[in-house]
């Protein structure tokens, strides 16, 4: 779901995303079954589902847990909002609430006003909030939420915020929101910090001076071009900002721009990526792009190397015992998309590295499967070559049902199975005319001979849309697409009756 979209584009369903378990699987708690709805947005959308029936989905859940606890709904979206870091579902879900008598009470602050601020961490998620409103009901939207926004807005605002999250370009813009929330300042600083933002540079208000642009790296870049003594100019003078994020997607264009490689790298900080909340995936992107470019910068990329590394510190622990098996078949070769170089196969190698890190199996399979021997000490992108050195060993075809079979036959009980792979792996039909083993077989076999409560996890890194969960398969995840959260959504999904007590817990900030 996209809320809040561009002027000059028309939003339309195409992104590839996820679709975990389905409605055979809805828990009897309705306070579960819209907390999984709302984890599945860590996975960014829906290949099985179009926007509509995404939002009709949540929709009804919302209904069916507000009629049993309306305050679980906010706890929930502010959850979702500070410690899942997920956008626009918390903003969906406080305006459901605040459009919905349940969520009245007699209090002159209401839910709705208590909670907005801990919902709306972010300027622009103001005009968020107004953006779904105005798609899911189109009337005024109600005083409460005008009032949340008020007060979240009026906690957030600088001249920096206020100059940043203009939204000029957007249906609802930060000028439409004071408009139409009227919030009030305050003090006297604020009052003209407001006065200057709506009316500064306006012919009716000459003596109103406007706001200065913010020294974002953006408005730089953009007024000074793509050059060496912009990027300079970002990287040494303290007045403007180039966050770890902006600096790594934009280390092509710097060295390419003439940027000295000491320059970057000194500018560089791995103890920044230790506190960034960026997988190890970021960095491995902008590693190839400057290989895929040929761009000799041997110095930059050692830093990005050592960067993946520590970030692996970021991603989430628990998963010791789990068995990776990535799919190395011949069509695993193929990029990710049309923009994109990096192959499938890269992806899922990566991610099986990663999870080394805590101790994982990993192995790779074709015509057959092999498992790869791997070290905590040994570097990320090492492990990750060693994987992808197994590529012709076990040849070309998908037999994914090896996996499991290795681990039947070794009588090897884990919590988990994560397959990446790119194709259906999860059917009935034989892969190959020589073979009539599949993946749904081995695993019956698997959980009736060794494990029972083992998870699966099917992760279709192409998005082909071919992975289908059986009817009356709990603890089977058919991912549909790529996204670095999938080891959250993991992590969440895995452990929802604890989550619910963290949530139900939570209080509003």
């Amino acid at each position: 779901m996209e809320f809040n979209t561009p002027k000059q584009t028309v939003a339309e369903a195409t992104r590839t995303t996820n679709y975990e378990g389905g409605d055979a699987f809805e828990p009897a708690d309705p306070r579960l079954a819209l907390y999984k709805r709302t984890i599945n947005q860590l996975l960014e959308g829906s290949f099985y589902e179009t926007d509509d029936e995404q939002l009709a989905a949540v929709v009804r859940q919302f209904d069916a847990a507000a009629n049993e606890d309306p305050e679980f709904v906010l706890k929930l979206a502010a959850y979702a909002r500070q410690e899942l870091y997920l956008r626009d579902i918390p903003q969906v879900l406080l305006v459901l609430a605040a459009n919905d008598d349940r969520f009245k009470d007699d209090s002159p602050e209401s839910l709705i006003r208590e909670w907005a601020p801990a919902i709306i961490q972010r300027m622009d998620e103001t005009a968020t909030a107004l953006a779904v409103h105005d798609q899911l009901f189109g009337v005024t939207a109600p005083w409460p939420l005008r009032r949340g926004i008020e007060d979240a807005l009026v906690e957030m605002a600088d001249a920096y915020t206020l100059g940043k999250y203009d939204l000029s370009r957007r249906e609802v813009t930060l000028h439409d929101v004071f408009n139409r929330v009227h919030p009030t300042p305050v003090d006297a600083e604020q009052e003209a910090l407001f006065e200057r933002f709506m009316r500064g540079g306006l012919d009716d208000y000459p003596d109103v001076d406007p706001l200065p642009s913010p020294n974002t790296w953006e408005t730089v870049i953009s007024e000074r071009g793509n050059t060496q003594a912009a990027w300079e100019l970002l990287i040494e003078d303290d007045e403007y900002t180039l966050p770890i994020f902006a600096s790594i997607r934009n280390l092509r264009n710097m060295l390419e721009a003439g940027v000295p490689e000491d320059t970057v790298v000194d500018h560089l900080d791995l103890e920044a990526v230790r506190h960034a909340p960026l997988y190890p995936f970021r960095y491995y992107q902008a590693y190839t792009a400057l290989q895929d470019a040929d761009v000799q910068a041997p110095a930059v990329e050692q830093w990005l190397e050592d960067a993946i590394d520590v970030a692996v510190e970021t991603v989430p622990g628990g998963f010791g015992d789990t068995f990776v098996a990535v799919d190395l078949s011949g069509s695993m070769d193929q990029p990710l998309s049309a923009n994109s170089t990096l192959r499938l196969k890269e992806i899922g190698t990566l991610f099986g590295a990663i999870l080394a890190d805590q101790g994982v199996d990993v192995g790779g399979f074709g015509d057959d499967f092999q498992t790869v021997p791997m070290h905590v000490d040994t570097p990320v992108l090492q492990r990750q070559a060693a994987v992808l050195a197994i590529d012709e060993d076990v040849g070309n075809s998908t037999n994914g049902w090896k996996v499991i079979d290795y681990l039947r036959e070794r009588g090897e009980p884990v919590e988990r199975i994560v397959v990446f792979t790119d194709m259906q792996i999860w059917d009935n039909t034989p892969f190959t005319a020589r073979d009539s083993q599949t993946v749904k077989d081995a695993f019956d076999a698997y959980r009736d001979e060794v494990s029972a409560d083992t998870a699966l996890y099917l992760v279709d890194l192409a998005a082909y849309g071919d992975l289908v969960t059986p009817e009356g398969y709990e603890n089977v995840y058919n991912i549909s697409g790529w996204s670095e959260n999938v080891l959250s959504f993991i992590e969440h999904a895995e452990n929802p009756k604890q989550i619910i007590d963290e949530i139900e817990a939570f209080e509003p900030t």
